[in-house]
């Protein structure tokens, strides 16, 4: 352990980029920074004492650890195109040849696309913004075109191809209005394979290019583990913004029913289908928003919730949901620290208990800060 937390790495892009705002800090330093962080914003609202906040749970990498690159596109007045990420505070590109937080194939696969992009290939002018990810093989890769136009222009499919070997398909998303969210409606495959797979507690998981997925997989096992010790066994699991059940299938073994609910129609789509494919026969998937589900859920009386939503936190109707159940353990992965400080307050006051919060190191090198925060009545 101190051989990673005594390290540092650096990157060619840091001032330019400013994505990894904490490379000039040693591993330890950092891991330091985001336990703090995440105590400093919960104690704002919270009053914790300092058992409850444990150490940041490392990541097994620091480095090439990244299974997806949502990488933006420019040209200057000489055509040449940058691929790369937008300037913090700007809408500037800063070109990212040397990427240093992607794993090693996907970063391969981005510098054969900006040589693609600066070849004689016709590339369509409203071409983007790329999204490229890969599940457990690195080799095996999903390429995203977001193109800023109404109707699907010609695409030089068969030259990305030809030039990016580890690309096993390509889907293109049509977002003519552009602005912050990249990836907007549909993504219509285009060529080969629609999705990656993402081997998790004895399954492989089906992921298609709209749905969320954790984009450092080494942590996966761990957060699984501790889940499991605080969650214990019953009859009834509830997996609120399941996405594609990563979390409620990797706990079905210590539950009699394991119920996810996920309002995303894609990632719905990926559970049933890893469902199917692993021939699992307790985990079943509600396709509905939180809110629309509250009938069916509290006619429900699970023993343990986890709870895994975006970075604006869980939605009222959820969280109430929670503080009526029958639930005596909660598992909160969070994305966001604010907005788990929000919510941790109403599960508080509802009549939870915080047993233990530990900021999870998802995204070395970025001050993003997620946690796990463990909950019992």
């Amino acid at each position: 352990m101190n051989d990673i937390t005594n390290r540092t790495v650096d990157c060619p892009h840091r001032v330019e980029c400013g994505a990894c705002s904490l490379l000039l800090l040693s591993y330890g330093e950092q891991l330091e920074s985001k336990r703090r962080r995440l105590a400093d914003v919960l104690n704002e609202k919270l009053r914790l004492t300092p058992r409850m906040v444990l150490g940041t749970l490392p990541s097994p990498r620091i480095e090439g650890y990244r299974n997806r690159a949502k990488m933006a596109i420019s040209s200057d007045r000489d055509h040449r195109s940058s691929l790369g990420y937008f300037q913090r505070r700007t809408r500037e590109v800063v070109d990212a040849p040397h990427c240093g937080v992607l794993i090693p194939e996907l970063l391969e696969t981005t510098q054969q696309l900006r040589r693609l992009l600066n070849s004689r290939a016709r590339f369509p002018f409203a071409l983007r913004h790329i999204d490229l990810r890969c599940g457990s093989d690195p080799a095996q890769q999903h390429l995203t075109l977001v193109i800023r136009a109404e109707k699907l222009p010609k695409l030089p499919i068969e030259a990305i191809a030809g030039a990016c070997p580890h690309v096993v398909g390509i889907g293109v998303n049509l977002n003519p209005k552009g602005g912050p969210q990249v990836i907007k409606g549909p993504i219509e495959p285009v060529y080969g394979a629609r999705e990656v797979f993402v081997e998790s507690s004895g399954l492989s998981l089906r992921v298609s290019p709209g749905s969320f997925f954790q984009v450092n997989l080494g942590l996966l096992p761990e957060i699984h583990t501790k889940m499991a010790e605080f969650l214990g066994s019953g009859n009834l699991l509830l997996d609120l913004y399941a996405g594609v059940g990563t979390h409620g299938l990797a706990l079905r073994e210590n539950f009699r029913r394991v119920l996810c609910v996920e309002g995303v129609r894609g990632s719905v789509a990926d559970a049933k289908a890893s469902i199917t494919a692993g021939r699992v026969d307790n985990v079943e998937v509600i396709a509905s928003p939180i809110h629309r589900a509250i009938r069916r859920l509290r006619s429900e009386k699970p023993e343990a919730i986890i709870l895994n939503p975006s970075a604006t936190g869980a939605d009222p109707p959820a969280l109430e949901t929670i503080v009526d159940s029958t639930a005596r353990t909660l598992a909160y992965l969070s994305c966001d620290p604010a907005t788990l400080a929000r919510d941790l307050a109403v599960l508080i006051k509802g009549g939870f208990k915080l047993a233990t919060v530990q900021a999870v190191d998802m995204m070395p090198q970025t001050s993003q800060v997620e946690s796990l925060a463990l909950l019992r009545r």
